[in-house]
This record gives structure tokens, C-alpha cells and sequence, in this order.
């Protein structure tokens, strides 16, 4: 029996997580809400390539101590990692502590944030079940300029196999 596989818009290979040189994301008139985040599997993303994701999309954030990505609801389920460092994350009315090697289920429209509590950058890995989202801010982020950032998948000239 052969086995068959979808094919992907280039050969696999590995993707760098680690470099973590995304895009540096902050709120007007709060000097720790501010965090560098990039979309690795994410074509004309910070940082994007076209690594072969089609069905899933990554954020990848860093979080200097005593900094925090802001409360914000995602159009889908989120699945955030920490790789490095201690935050505490807040979803919905609860706050619970990662560290490096543990993770937390963000249920899709459960408002949530995260905080860097530690003395060390912390690295969160957020995944998502597919390649579009919007997430909703209580406060415009910069350099976007908006409290909706909407994310979808770049637009290719090629039908995906099925």
C-alpha cells in the first residue's frame, strides 16, 4: 500500500524559532505593554516564510521582564507555549504561571493576556489551528495603528492539492 502526502509549496526544512527578530508591537502611553512577535510559517508576515504551513499558523513573542502583551481576544483557539522564561497568562478570569516547557489552551473569543514575570526574556510560541485570525485589542497597537489586526494567508496564483 503506498502512502500519499499533500504536496507543499517547497521542500522541508527547518525553521529557526529561536531568532525571534519579529516586529517590535507597543501601546500608546503604556511603557510595558510592548513585546517583538514575528509569524514564521506566515508569508508577508515579520519574519514569514513559506516554510510549507497551509493548515496552521505560529506567533512567536518575546517579553522582557516586568513587560506584557495586552489583553486581546483571537477569532480562533490558541495553543501558547513557553519555550524560555516564566510569564503568567490570564484567560478569562483566571491567571495561571508558565514556565519553559508548558503550555495553556486559549479557547477562541476567551479574552487573554500575558505577563512577563521573571528575570529573564520569556518566549511564548502561540499556535493556531489555521492560517487565518483576527485579534481584537482594547487599545490600538502600534506600528499598526488599529485595536483589530487581522492576519490571512498571502495570496498565491496556485490551487492547493486537497
Amino acid at each position: 500500500m503506498a502512502a500519499t502526502s499533500k504536496k507543499h509549496p517547497e521542500a522541508t526544512r527547518a525553521v529557526d524559532l529561536d531568532q525571534f527578530e519579529g516586529m517590535d508591537v507597543s501601546q500608546v502611553d503604556d511603557d510595558r505593554a510592548r513585546l517583538r512577535a514575528y509569524f514564521p510559517l506566515t508569508p508577508g508576515m515579520p519574519n514569514g516564510t513559506d516554510a510549507g504551513a497551509t493548515e496552521t499558523m505560529l506567533v512567536c513573542i518575546e517579553l522582557e521582564p516586568g513587560n506584557y502583551l495586552p489583553s486581546h481576544r483571537d477569532s480562533n483557539e490558541e495553543l501558547l507555549v513557553a519555550t524560555s522564561g516564566r510569564v503568567e497568562a490570564t484567560v478569562g478570569d483566571e491567571t495561571i504561571s508558565l514556565e519553559a516547557g508548558q503550555c495553556a489552551v486559549v479557547p477562541k473569543m476567551e479574552p487573554h493576556g500575558l505577563e512577563n514575570t521573571g528575570d529573564e526574556t520569556a518566549h511564548i510560541i502561540g499556535f493556531f489551528p489555521n492560517t487565518e485570525l483576527t485579534a481584537t485589542f482594547e487599545a490600538p497597537l502600534e506600528p499598526f495603528g488599529t485595536a483589530e489586526i487581522t492576519i490571512e494567508p498571502a495570496a498565491t496564483d496556485e490551487p492547493r492539492d486537497e
